[in-house]
């Protein structure tokens, strides 16, 4: 498992997108900091990603004029689909393809943590709109709420 400063990286992924019930306030505070954290993660796999991908066009069309080249060199007349299965069969583009589909995975498992981070700012405001409407029946908040109003409207 990756190691994210002494801390493994998927037990830190669960603790972000966990929600510890008798902790709720802590949760509240702690989540922009989850969102940024794994915004900026998914910030620099979006970049690694998009730059993969127009190195993989790249390296693809500059390895297609190779193959088109040397294959015409060798006395042959390729066809599109001959150039294409033979440009395929170069190390090089398949380490250019590797490096993208890596970077389309991690890509998308961060898009994941996002989701589900986001998932939990709405659960987490949901609960909150709950436990509000709960303690306006409570007579002991009511009273507190009341007492409250009333001296803010004394002052005022």
């Amino acid at each position: 498992m990756a190691k994210l400063h002494d801390i493994e990286v998927d037990d830190y992924l669960r603790d972000c997108v966990r929600i510890e019930p008798l902790a709720l306030e802590q949760e509240y505070v702690r989540l922009p900091a989850d969102f940024a954290y794994w915004g900026e993660r998914y910030s620099v796999a979006m970049r690694t990603y998009l730059q993969l991908e127009e190195d993989t066009k790249r390296t693809t069309a500059r390895l297609w004029m190779e193959t088109r080249e040397k294959l015409t060199a060798a006395g042959k007349k390729p066809t599109e689909a001959m150039i294409d299965a033979a440009m395929r069969q170069e190390e090089e583009h398949q380490k250019a393809h590797a490096a993208l589909v890596g970077a389309e995975a991690e890509k998308e498992r961060l898009r994941v943590v996002m989701e589900a981070i986001r998932t939990k700012r709405e659960m987490l405001v949901s609960l909150g709109a709950t436990i509000r409407q709960e303690k306006e029946h409570d007579p002991v908040i009511r009273e507190r709420v009341r007492a409250r109003q009333t001296a803010e409207n004394l002052e005022g």
